[in-house]
């Protein structure tokens, strides 16, 4: 029996700021990938290069994956949604080589893939070409014994590219926040972004007292892709421990990737929010 998980890291952080652990991959299956985001600037006819590192944190167990590349794009709720290459509009699956296709891992190993990017002298469009390479293996299930059962599950990991072609813009705007009546304690924002390129924004939303003094912080992070629309529910911190009384939400954000701005953060205005603990 064949069964298929797709367990992709979305992060938020820069490509170039690259995270040295495997650990979100090794608590799924023991694999990871690095950078799981990448973010480049492109003209026609450039060529670049990326080095992406697969790793396997097993002990004992030795992996084998195949690489590969898709297309992608997030949902309105910003879960990951993977295309064949080339079936989306602004794919650039067409453009990308890499090596080596497929490598065998021994426990607490590593390997760099050598993805080599070479855009066309002649781009329809401006803003984002995007692409995935995929790390793909397969693995059977342990029953409660610890034993095979004979249930073998496809994992899939990920290593996101936005490749920009400039002069493009970001234009993120928050168009509503609210309390979310049916998550008590949840702030839901619609964002849209009505830019050639992605944003990416990252702050902080601040609980209040009365008298202005901070109760608590919740970090914020989100991406809404170029054209795109984006339901951003934020889980605030320690909100079922305040004291009843009135207070007021307020939001520090600020989009990070503004290529018409020489890439400097720009503020993404928010509405405060008043919250009446009981």
């Amino acid at each position: 029996m064949l069964r298929s998980r797709t367990l992709l890291a979305l992060a938020c952080s820069s490509a170039l700021l690259l995270s040295v652990a495997y650990a979100p991959m090794a608590k799924a299956f023991g694999v990871g990938v690095q950078p799981s985001t990448v973010e480049m600037t492109i003209k026609p006819g450039d060529q670049q290069r990326q080095i992406v590192t697969v790793g396997n944190v097993h002990k004992t167990k030795t992996i084998s994956l195949t690489m590969g590349l898709a297309d992608w794009t997030l949902d309105k709720d910003g879960k990951l949604i993977l295309d064949a290459p080339g079936d989306t509009r602004r794919s650039a699956a067409e453009w990308v080589r890499f090596s080596p296709a497929a490598v065998t891992l021994k426990p607490e190993t590593s390997q760099d893939i050598t993805v080599e990017i070479s855009a066309p002298y002649k781009i329809g469009e401006k803003g984002d070409h995007r692409f995935a390479l995929l790390a793909t293996t397969m693995l059977p299930e342990l029953d409660e014994r610890g034993e095979v059962s004979g249930v073998w599950n496809r994992y899939q990991l990920a290593s996101l590219f936005y490749l920009t072609l400039t002069p493009s813009k970001s234009l993120p705007k928050v168009t509503s926040v609210a309390l979310n009546a049916a998550q008590p304690g949840t702030v839901t924002m619609q964002i849209k972004n009505e830019g050639d390129a992605h944003a990416r924004l990252q702050g902080t939303a601040f609980l209040k007292d009365k008298e202005g003094e901070i109760v608590s912080e919740t970090p914020l992070n989100a991406v809404v892709l170029d054209g795109g629309t984006r339901t951003y529910n934020v889980t605030m911190s320690d909100m079922t421990t305040v004291e009843a009384g009135n207070y007021t939400i307020d939001f520090d954000l600020s989009n990070t990737f503004v290529p018409q701005n020489k890439f400097r953060a720009a503020d993404v205005p928010v509405d405060t929010l008043d919250y009446v603990a009981n």
